[in-house]
């Protein structure tokens, strides 16, 4: 047996490897029945989908090429919850109203992949369209006013991140 043979057999072993985790982590079918036309990762980060239309950049983990077209698959690494989480849902929107702009096709899904069970398909209707716009001009109303929305859920204010930037002192 020489080099080239082992490289082959090693090569073989990660590919059944790789496979097997990928089944294991329930990610959508079409992740890997069908082509990623864009991967962000940290190794080899993708350009930033934009569009100076709605003043919006981003940069979804997958954007897939299924028989229904392009459409984005975002990776969440936190437990599978009842229903995905709001801001996932507006994230993943955004993608889609990104990916109709940029690359002229309009998605009809797409979909969020929690840990622990199955993903999330999340319909891009006309609706869900228009309830990001108006989010998102309502985030730039506050901005433009320097003031910060009003705390929901006032334990996770303390938390965040960003806290300095909504309720500067």
């Amino acid at each position: 047996m020489n080099i080239i043979d082992i490289i082959i057999i090693i090569t073989g072993i990660v590919l059944i490897i790789l496979f097997a985790l990928l089944k294991s982590t329930k990610v959508p079918k079409q992740a890997y029945k069908n082509k990623a036309v864009y991967s962000d990762h940290k190794e080899k980060p993708e350009k930033a989908l934009f569009s100076s239309k709605y003043r919006l950049i981003g940069r979804p983990d997958f954007i897939l090429h299924t028989k229904d077209g392009l459409l984005p698959l975002e990776i969440k690494h936190t437990n599978r919850p009842q229903q995905p989480y709001f801001s996932h849902v507006m994230q993943l929107i955004s993608y889609c109203l990104l990916i109709e702009e940029e690359k002229s096709v309009k998605p009809k899904y797409g979909f969020i992949q929690y840990k622990g069970g199955q993903a999330f398909s999340i319909p891009y209707t006309e609706k869900m369209k228009l309830f990001l716009l108006k989010t998102m001009q309502e985030m730039r109303d506050y901005i433009n006013l320097g003031e910060g929305p009003k705390p929901i859920r006032k334990s996770k204010c303390e938390k965040c991140s960003y806290r300095e930037d909504c309720f500067p002192s």
